[in-house]
């Protein structure tokens, strides 16, 4: 009789535990299913969040690039216009011997107004670039050319042996695009004192490549100036809009190269 009260308290104890460890792992398995969903819903809350901050920068730049071209164009039509009509007028009112009536030689006058005529050009184009508009991406490549380069075709190279794809770029793509490069161009010609900058565009892995580089003095990338000076956040803010990826190689003294990874067949929905 002992033994089988024994056997039934065994029996009780054994259930019991089995029982208590049902629950806990009952409890475990809860457990980790919740921290999965706050997990899931955590990350849903940050792709909206980014989603929202991405939107709100297109829409941003969207407006700076509209007034951009508003401003390029007011250059273009009226400033230029003005300086042209100028140009016209200096040479109706000198005396006939090649000097106004301050006794100036007209020349000076001409060659500081097409100086200017040339600069307001210049800096229509930077603002809205034409090239891009009427004829692609490979055009306004080479309007970047010729303003920085002024003829010397030692200063600037441009490679591309991407021009299809890049020429069939959405126009917001490749406005961002050409924005960067202008941006990383300006960046050299003021900080860099490099001799030469090079260019070059090509399909590698389905993936469209653009590398940038010049042999200038390069930067300490650790340096608080370079990570948050306007330039590279620019460049950032509009590589990031378009979904690219993108390294940076440079250091002191070995100059600096950036090199930017995008599908170009990939659809951009939020930029139309």
């Amino acid at each position: 009789m002992q033994k089988e009260v024994d056997d039934n308290i065994y029996i009780l104890v054994i259930m019991c535990t089995g029982g208590i460890a049902l629950l806990v792992i009952s409890f475990v398995i809860l457990f980790i299913r919740n921290q999965g969903k706050l997990l899931q819903q955590k990350e849903s809350l940050h792709q909206s969040a980014m989603e929202h901050q991405k939107k709100l920068l297109h829409a941003v730049i969207y407006s700076q690039e509209e007034e951009r071209k508003r401003i390029g164009q007011n250059l273009h039509d009226e400033v230029g216009g003005s300086l042209s009509n100028l140009r016209i007028l200096i040479n109706r009112f000198h005396d006939g011997t090649g000097t106004t009536n301050e006794g100036l030689p007209t020349d000076l006058y001409k060659q500081l107004i097409d100086r200017i005529i040339e600069n307001v050009r210049d800096i229509s184009h930077n603002l809205s670039p034409p090239g891009l508009e009427l004829f692609g991406f490979s055009e306004a490549l080479e309007e970047i050319k010729d303003i920085v380069g002024k003829g010397d075709e030692s200063f600037i190279s441009i490679t591309n042996h991407a021009v299809k794809a890049t020429d069939s770029l959405p126009k917001p793509v490749a406005l961002a695009l050409i924005r960067v490069l202008q941006e990383l161009v300006t960046n050299t010609l003021k900080h860099s004192k490099a001799t030469c900058i090079g260019i070059s565009l090509f399909i590698k892995n389905n993936l469209l490549s653009i590398h940038y580089t010049d042999d200038g003095v390069g930067c300490d990338m650790d340096d608080k100036k370079f990570k948050k000076g306007m330039g590279m956040q620019n460049i950032e803010s509009r590589l990031t809009m378009i979904d690219a990826r993108y390294t940076i190689k440079t250091s002191v003294g070995r100059g600096f190269a950036l090199f930017i990874y995008l599908e170009p067949d990939k659809e951009y929905p939020e930029l139309t």
